[in-house]
C-alpha cells in the first residue's frame, strides 16, 4: 500500500514499499513517485530491516518523516 503527500513545493507524491535486489525482502526501499509532474524521475531510499517495516515506517510517519526521507533520497536508477 502507499501514502500520499505533499512536499516543501506543494508537489503531491507518493511513498511505497519496495523489497531489496531480485525481491528479497532485506535491504528495503522506499520509492518516490511525483503525481503531480509525471517528469520528475522516480526517487528511492533504501531502510533498515525488511519490507514489512519499510510498509509500516510509510504508514506510520507523519508527513515530515515522509519529507525527510524524500530529500535523503536519490534518484531512482
Amino acid at each position: 500500500m502507499s501514502q500520499t503527500f505533499t512536499d516543501d513545493n506543494l508537489l503531491t507524491w507518493e511513498a511505497f514499499a519496495s523489497g531489496g535486489r531480485f525481491g528479497l525482502s532485506v535491504r528495503p526501499r522506499v520509492i518516490f513517485h511525483c503525481l503531480s509532474d509525471r517528469s520528475i524521475p522516480a526517487r528511492v531510499v533504501q531502510v533498515q530491516g525488511d519490507e514489512a517495516d519499510a510498509e509500516e515506517l510509510i504508514h506510520e510517519s507523519q508527513v515530515e518523516r515522509l519529507r525527510q526521507l524524500l530529500r535523503e533520497s536519490n534518484e531512482l536508477e
